[in-house]
């Protein structure tokens, strides 16, 4: 009924609690791993993604945003239903230039259905009531930070680095405009969590860019530990993240950057009206970090409810395809709760 692209936390996590909802579900990725219902396949290969694509109900990419475009334009051949965790915004706006083909295959497309862009979407747009600003602050972190960084990998290097480097896009004073990520530094605070920043990174607004329409101000920061983006600053400028160096220096971060430490996602979406708050732990009993629930979840859910027929025929981004009320309840079921105020 269901099949993942991609085993690695993310897609484990989809998995793992598609399987609990009562679905179906396949996984697969080019590597082998050794978990239940696995299977080894290419994603480069289109003819081998469009079988294994026929045989399903939803198709779900948890693999680097640079194959969603693709996987999008084969779910409309295969008639399959298909979301992903995006991370890109020019990618996200290819996949929603296919609305008019996704209503004609009777299917849905949703991109950016994760954490940040994806239930932060959700959330946002939720409680905006057409307030005049939007300010949504999100990051996941380890509980106890070590190394110069004070970070560690709970998701793909790749994309990572993509935040990073790539233009930050925000509304200010009614105009979309685009702002250096790693900028815009401002301390932040969370209960339980001091020495924190926040600055602006790529992605975070996505398509919240147009369905927002007419608010005043709308921008997107990550939280991190003080003093983190003046390091990854630094790198950027050296030239470590230009295209001929930016492979090498994802290999070398994703080789220093421990993966195992214990993590927390903090998030809060705010305005002059209403406040949201997420603080999430990394779940001891299940094995699953923050990251992996905050991600994988929301996405799991949102292909249940495509399933279910509960979403509308077409592309459509997740705050415009998703019913925000009944999202937050099943996300409580989970225990991943914003509080609301």
């Amino acid at each position: 009924m269901a099949l993942v692209f991609g085993a690695g936390k993310m897609g484990r996590a989809i998995a793992h609690d598609l399987m609990k909802q009562g679905l179906d579900v396949r996984i697969c990725d080019l590597k082998d791993v050794s978990i239940k219902n696995f299977f080894k396949l290419d994603a480069r290969n289109e003819k081998d993604v469009e079988r294994e694509m026929k045989k399903e109900d939803i198709a779900i990419s948890a693999l680097p945003y640079d194959f969603n475009y693709k996987l999008a334009k084969i779910a409309i051949k295969t008639k399959t239903n298909f979301i992903d965790l995006g991370g890109n915004s020019d990618i996200v706006r290819k996949e929603l230039m296919l609305d008019e083909k996704a209503k004609k295959a009777e299917i849905s497309i949703i991109p950016d259905c994760g954490l940040a862009p994806g239930m932060t979407n959700i959330i946002a747009y939720h409680i905006w009531e057409n307030a005049k600003e939007m300010h949504i602050r999100v990051g996941g972190l380890p509980q106890k930070p070590k190394g110069v960084l004070k970070y560690s990998l709970f998701f793909s290097v790749h994309g990572l680095v993509n935040e990073y480097i790539e233009d930050s896009i925000i509304i200010r004073n009614r105009k979309i405009c685009r702002v250096k990520s790693l900028s815009g530094i401002e301390k932040i605070y969370f209960k339980g969590f001091k020495n924190l920043e926040a600055f602006y990174t790529h992605g975070g607004t996505s398509t919240l860019l147009e369905t927002m329409k007419g608010i005043r101000n709308l921008d997107y920061k990550t939280v991190r530990y003080a003093k983190h983006a003046e390091k990854i600053k630094i790198l950027k400028e050296l030239g470590f993240f230009e295209k001929n160096a930016r492979k090498f220096t994802e290999k070398i971060l994703d080789k220093n950057l421990s993966k195992n430490e214990k993590d927390v996602v903090l998030a809060r979406i705010y305005s002059e009206k209403r406040t949201a708050e997420l603080i999430d732990y990394y779940d001891e009993k299940e094995n699953f970090s923050a990251m992996a629930r905050t991600t994988g979840f929301p996405t799991s859910i949102i292909a249940k409810m495509v399933v279910d027929g509960e979403a509308e025929k077409g592309a459509k981004p997740p705050e415009l395809a998703i019913d925000g009320n009944k999202f937050l309840k099943e996300l409580k079921r989970r225990k991943i709760i914003w509080k609301i105020t």
